[in-house]
C-alpha cells in the first residue's frame, strides 16, 4: 500500500511539473509577444532579460521532469563533440574543408 502512495505522489508531482512547464511556456510566449511591438532601447533590454529569464526557467523544469522520469540529461551531453574541424572560407583554406555554398 506504502508503494501505491509514492506512485500515486510522484504521478500528481509530475503533473504539477507538467502544468508548471506548460505556464512557462505560455510566459515565454507572451514575453516575445511583447518584445516584438516594443521600440524603447530600455524596453527591448527588459524584454530580453525577461525572454532569459523564462528560457532558463523552463529549460530547468525539462531537467527536473526528465530526471523525474529517469531520462536524466547531463549538461554537456546537449551537443554532441565536434569530430572534424569547423569548415572555413576557402581563402582560409590550407588542405582543410571548404563551408558549402
Amino acid at each position: 500500500m506504502k508503494n501505491q502512495s509514492a506512485t500515486v505522489n510522484l504521478d500528481l508531482r509530475m503533473l504539477e511539473l507538467r502544468q508548471e512547464i506548460w505556464d512557462t511556456a505560455q510566459e515565454l510566449r507572451h514575453a516575445y509577444d511583447r518584445f516584438d511591438f516594443v521600440t524603447d532601447p530600455a524596453l527591448i533590454e527588459a524584454g530580453i532579460y525577461d525572454i532569459n529569464a523564462l528560457k532558463s526557467r523552463y529549460d530547468f523544469l525539462l531537467r527536473k521532469l526528465k530526471a523525474m522520469q529517469g531520462l536524466a540529461v547531463r549538461p554537456e551531453a546537449s551537443a554532441p563533440p565536434r569530430t572534424e574541424p569547423a569548415c572555413m572560407p576557402a581563402g582560409n583554406m590550407n588542405g582543410g574543408k571548404s563551408c558549402p555554398s
